[in-house]
């Protein structure tokens, strides 16, 4: 039985093959990332608004020259590659 996310990722399994290359990500985060984020790259401006939309890019805030804050956001933990 072929699951929901596989027959969904199908006609973008060139981006997900290519995505599962990088190092640490397996063929299901892969198939994660281009369900979340999709193909269209061109509402992100820069690759650190995708990471910030993401939730993997580190805050940095700061006052009077004090770290506040440089945290990351807590992911989805249900889901599992």
């Amino acid at each position: 039985m072929i699951n929901f996310l596989e027959e969904y990722c199908r006609p973008f399994e060139q981006a997900v093959e290519l995505i599962d290359t990088i190092p640490g990500i397996a063929r299901r985060t892969a198939e994660i990332i281009v369900s979340e984020i999709g193909m269209d790259m061109s509402r992100f401006p820069s690759a650190e608004h995708l990471a910030a939309w993401a939730g993997v890019a580190p805050g940095n805030y700061e006052s009077a020259g004090k770290t506040l804050s440089t945290s990351t956001r807590k992911g989805n933990g249900s889901v599992s590659s």
